[in-house]
């Protein structure tokens, strides 16, 4: 799927080289090399990325506080944020320590989205940089061609149901590096964990719960 990209990446690479290259810092080289790696600067834009398609989703759907959560999640997840960073070819700009010896996960691609985003929201403030971040998601395109919000618990529930199966969500709050408190959402169907989702709520953690586990259950 081709996505508007052009505005996203020009305006991240009239940002500052010192800026640019901490949003590409993880972790695992910022240890080696003792400097800042990218987890504040991603906290800021997780943020930062939430306010704007917020702010756009409340001046323009008309919809319920619950059905626009739905919405938003479907922009901000991981899978979402993860395909924008493989379009961008972010996996080769990112640099890992020595130590690192895992393979670059969807959420190492989707935190780097989120840090080039801090970054575009320093350089420039938050107006400047609103169209580029919901072109590069495709937000307006989307909409405007009738996006609708995915309940993705009721899907799961009528599955689970349909095959007489328990189905629990254990939630539970966690603190990111950088200060923020967070939601986890574990998925259990016959007292059997199947997966987890992350929010800034707990309704938007067992939405990415549940939609990880419609997507295990497919494969």
């Amino acid at each position: 799927m081709t996505r508007k990209k052009n505005n996203f990446i020009d305006l991240f690479e009239k940002c500052s080289d010192e800026l640019k290259d901490l949003a590409f810092t993880h972790s695992s080289f910022a240890h080696e090399k003792k400097v800042p790696s990218n987890e504040r600067i991603e906290f800021l834009g997780d943020s930062v990325l939430s306010t704007i398609v917020s702010d756009y989703l409340y001046k323009n759907q008309h919809q319920t506080e619950g059905k626009m959560s739905k919405i938003r999640a479907s922009f901000v997840c991981t899978e979402n944020l993860s395909e924008l960073a493989k379009t961008l070819g972010v996996e080769k700009r990112i640099k890992f320590g020595k130590s690192f010896k895992g393979q670059v996960s969807d959420a190492i691609l989707a935190d780097t989205i989120e840090s080039m985003i801090g970054v575009m929201y320093l350089s420039f403030g938050l107006h400047s940089i609103s169209t580029a971040v919901l072109d590069a998601l495709k937000v307006k395109e989307m909409l405007k061609a009738g996006m609708k919000s995915k309940d993705y618990k009721s899907e799961l529930q009528e599955y689970t149901q349909s095959k007489k199966l328990k189905l629990q969500y254990k939630s539970e709050t966690y603190t990111t590096k950088g200060g923020q408190e967070n939601f986890r959402a574990n998925v259990f169907i016959n007292g059997e964990f199947v997966s987890y989702g992350q929010g800034s709520t707990k309704r938007e953690a067992e939405q990415n719960g549940a939609h990880l586990a419609l997507k295990k259950i497919k494969e």
